[in-house]
């Protein structure tokens, strides 16, 4: 739903800033529910820092792979998991209303108070969706700059539709370190692996 796809981008902008607390480089596959991801050269997984994030904000991430931190910030690619969904919900249209839900949150139908934080986060320069594949299915891509705590994000998204379920690949990073971070939400697409 589109009240599903805000709330994710306000506990993307929560992400953000994020700490990196003791998590291995041993570990080179992320599996989540359904899928799995090969972790991009010198990564961590950060799903078990973000629990007190998540704790806030009541929205679990499905996995969470974080790069360097720089400048008080993790660059980070995050999955949501949406399931629940039509039968007949494709990427392309999911990310419709995804995108539709960052350029007016008012008219998107989403509840004052989420629509409210969306605004704050400010998305501008909302490209078009790019058809593209995740794990050999459909998927659609997208990114926007949106005004993170305190400071610009670039963020990058590609959605597919399995099963009844979105899921929802974001890369966040600022913008000096969003050309690697790009590098490394390809790795995590190419690599993504349906169960």
């Amino acid at each position: 739903s589109s009240v599903m796809g805000i709330r994710r981008l306000v506990t993307l902008l929560f992400l953000a800033g994020a700490a990196v607390a003791g998590c291995s480089d041993e570990q080179a596959k992320i599996d989540g529910s359904g899928y799995s991801y090969s972790l991009p050269d010198g990564w961590e997984d950060g799903i078990e820092a973000i629990s007190e994030v998540e704790d806030e904000t009541g929205i679990l991430a499905d996995s969470v792979a974080f790069g360097e931190r720089e400048d008080d910030f993790t660059t980070n690619v995050n999955v949501f998991r949406e399931g629940g969904l039509p039968a007949r919900m494709t990427a392309a249209k999911y990310a419709e209303i995804s995108i539709a839900g960052l350029r007016e949150p008012d008219a998107s139908g989403i509840p004052p108070d989420i629509a409210e934080q969306v605004e704050a986060a400010a998305a501008t320069d909302i490209s078009e969706a790019r058809p593209g594949e995740l794990g050999g299915e459909d998927a659609v891509g997208w990114e926007y700059r949106s005004k993170g705590p305190e400071r610009e994000m670039r963020v990058r998204q590609v959605a597919a539709v399995k099963d009844g379920a979105a899921y929802t690949v974001t890369l966040t990073a600022l913008p000096e370190a969003y050309d690697e971070g790009s590098d490394a939400l390809d790795e995590v697409v190419d690599s993504w692996e349906w169960e």
